[in-house]
């Protein structure tokens, strides 16, 4: 069986909760660390992380040196992010169907978004004009950009009337005519993207021990460049990794709830205690995201 090395991720200093999550998942993983924002405890396997959460790409590149070396994939997992009890090391590789292979629920290139989406405008604009990174010295040519994202299935279009619609809705909205007409007055009607990213669920991901090192290598550089987090996970995990597993290569799916009521109703079943987390999984539930530990005991 593969060696799976376990990362939690704290969006924020909140180590109270290791207890909880060690108890969720010590029995499951033998490889566990914590990679916490400027974190001065003594706590075990805790690595402390100088990097704000908004490019929580940052903390892949400073926790590599401390992770252990002698594991065959390295999940890197949000600490509200429960997964399905029934995973285990032993078999989130076969669940995932990513055997040599990276995972991330989904990819999508942003030059296929519609005007509306809410990271347009910045992510097709990179890299900042104010960048003081020499990124050319450390990232592929665009020319070879794109022929790594057309290994992967991407083929790149300057910014045109596909933006109208996007690939999320696919329909022309107003708000997308709206933010288009702006968007092209605000950049001199420019539809080429200068240096092109792809974008894709963060909070979750599996990166095979050959890849860790270039991975966490490019998402230094995106967070040295302050680029959105999930922008600069994605790209560097098609910059380092040949195969890629997506969500809808599995038979699983992750459950995101951001309305506060439909939460509440999910979670009513647990009673708030960390043993019952366990009986509102369906059978096919990869994770639940999110659910806060603090409230429970």
């Amino acid at each position: 069986m593969p060696k799976i090395c376990l990362s939690i991720v704290f969006n924020h200093q909140f180590e109270k909760n290791i207890p909880k999550l060690n108890e969720l998942y010590e029995e499951r993983f033998s490889f566990i660390r914590y990679l916490s924002p400027f974190s001065t405890g003594e706590t075990k396997n805790v690595i402390s992380i100088y990097e704000t959460s908004i490019h929580f790409q940052g903390y892949f590149s400073q926790a590599y040196q401390h992770l252990p070396k002698n594991c065959d994939y390295y999940v890197f997992c949000a600490d509200d992010l429960i997964l399905n009890p029934s995973i285990n090391e032993n078999n989130l590789v076969e669940f995932l169907n990513c055997e040599k292979s990276a995972y991330i629920k989904y990819l999508n290139p942003i030059w296929t978004h519609s005007f509306s989406w809410h990271k347009f405008e910045d992510c097709n604009d990179f890299p900042p004009k104010n960048c003081l990174v020499p990124y050319e010295q450390f990232l592929p040519y665009r020319k070879e950009l794109l022929k790594t994202y057309a290994k992967h299935g991407f083929t790149y279009k300057n910014i045109g009337f596909h933006n109208l619609t996007g690939i999320v809705n696919k329909e022309i909205r107003i708000k997308n005519i709206y933010s288009g007409i702006k968007y092209l007055i605000r950049s001199k009607f420019n539809r080429y993207v200068h240096y092109p990213l792809v974008e894709g669920y963060s909070d979750f991901i599996v990166i095979p021990k050959k890849y860790l090192k270039s991975f966490c290598h490019y998402c230094g550089i995106f967070a040295a460049m302050n680029t959105w987090v999930d922008a600069g996970v994605a790209t560097s995990l098609i910059l380092s990794n040949p195969s890629i597993k997506q969500e809808k290569d599995t038979n699983y799916y992750g459950t995101e709830i951001w309305d506060d009521d439909k939460l509440a109703s999910k979670l009513s079943e647990t009673n708030n205690r960390i043993k019952e987390i366990e009986d509102i999984f369906e059978d096919h539930e990869l994770y639940i995201h999110p659910i806060k530990l603090s409230k429970f005991n």
